[in-house]
């Protein structure tokens, strides 16, 4: 991948990255909030903890993205970026462009996703 592309694919990072880490702070504030100010007892307590539990599955969602997005820019410190971690084929960059902190071609990405199915249905 040439330097000018790589530049572009950090500089998008960090830019997403920035962004998450706003998110994150305003979504953790939030729990803060809710959990110092909340009363969760009566017949309401179902749906005063709904917003609660939303505002956390959000917030580790962007914990799980940030970390996938650190690695991506470690990946371009390294020398790896676009480099498919499973096979070592190169990511195309309409994946890249869409979603800059892939790690996996599309085909590894689709059979890491059905080994994960597969194992969530054993254990269920």
């Amino acid at each position: 991948m040439n330097p000018e592309l790589l530049n572009h694919y950090r500089a998008a990072l960090e830019a997403q990255l920035a962004d998450l880490r706003s998110a994150t702070r305003e979504h953790e504030a939030q729990l803060d909030d809710s959990r110092s100010t909340g009363d969760f007892t009566g017949p309401d307590r179902a749906s005063d903890l709904e917003p609660l539990e939303v505002d956390a599955s959000v917030t580790a969602s962007e914990r799980k993205l940030a970390a996938k997005i650190r690695h991506a820019l470690e990946r371009i410190h390294l020398g790896t970026y676009g480099l498919c971690e499973a096979c070592g084929t190169a990511i195309p960059t309409a994946r890249l462009d869409a979603k800059p902190s892939v790690s996996l071609c599309l085909r590894c990405q689709e059979a890491h996703d059905a080994h994960e199915a597969h194992d969530a249905h054993e254990a269920a």
